[in-house]
């Protein structure tokens, strides 16, 4: 899996709930939608770790930095330009991974490039329907020499809801289940479509094989999202923390 794949399913879950214009649903309290921190805490085989990182936007009110706490050198830096945006991945205050998304007419994401400090170098293609729903991901290595060289294309579907319920790429089926919450985090422009309902189950087939993956959520008073816990058929949790400001 790309490194951004993860990076931009984080970042825009926090943008899309800042770009909400701080609305709540009661007038008394008026809780801001800005995410402040984001946590991330995983137990995987035996092992341990928690990484916190810091929100900052800009005037617009999109993310355009998130720090590690405990090691600031650690971030990913975003920059928006006319139909296009940028995100780094630092590590140790080295830029390991720059991608530029280029958007469309409709200010999805139309197509990325990225490259990273292995020299490697990636492209992507989204293929949307008539109600913006990505469809169809296609992905290509890049090289001066050979240009670029599908690798995998992945196909998804969708419920009556709007929710996506399947995946299907060169590797695995991924399909999902959905609570009846509403999915309310939402944390920079909408660049790509998101679910409308948090997930109940993630399950993933491979190789004749199926994985599941368990989601339940925690609600802050303001009914904001403050943890989803994720577990898996061996025991691995992630749970992932909100604060607000």
């Amino acid at each position: 899996m790309k490194p951004t794949k993860t990076i931009l399913a984080i970042i825009i879950a926090i943008s899309f709930t800042s770009c909400q214009k701080e609305k709540s649903n009661d007038p008394n309290n008026p809780a801001s939608s800005k995410v402040k921190t984001y946590t991330e805490d995983a137990t995987e085989g035996g092992t341990h770790s928690v990484i916190t990182f810091d929100v900052t936007y800009d005037a617009s009110n999109r993310p355009v930095s998130l720090i590690s706490e405990s090691s600031p050198g650690d971030k990913f830096v975003l920059q928006y330009g006319s139909g296009s945006f940028t995100l780094d991945l630092y590590n140790s205050n080295v830029v390991s991974v720059h991608e530029v998304s280029f958007l469309n007419s409709n200010s999805l994401i139309d197509s990325t490039f990225q490259y990273n400090d292995t020299s490697d170098s990636t492209t992507e293609k989204y293929i949307y329907n008539s109600a913006k729903q990505l469809i169809t991901l296609k992905e290509y290595d890049y090289s001066k020499a050979n240009g670029t060289q599908l690798f995998n294309t992945t196909n998804y579907t969708y419920d009556s809801n709007g929710n996506p319920q399947s995946e299907t790429d060169d590797f695995s089926v991924t399909t999902y289940e959905y609570t009846t919450f509403v999915n309310n985090l939402v944390f920079m422009p909408t660049y790509l479509p998101v679910a409308k309902n948090l997930v109940k189950t993630t399950t993933v087939t491979s190789g004749g094989s199926s994985s599941v993956l368990n989601h339940s959520y925690t609600f802050d008073g303001s009914n904001r999202l403050s943890t989803e816990k994720i577990t898996d058929d061996n025991g691995n949790i992630l749970i992932k923390s909100y604060t607000y400001y």
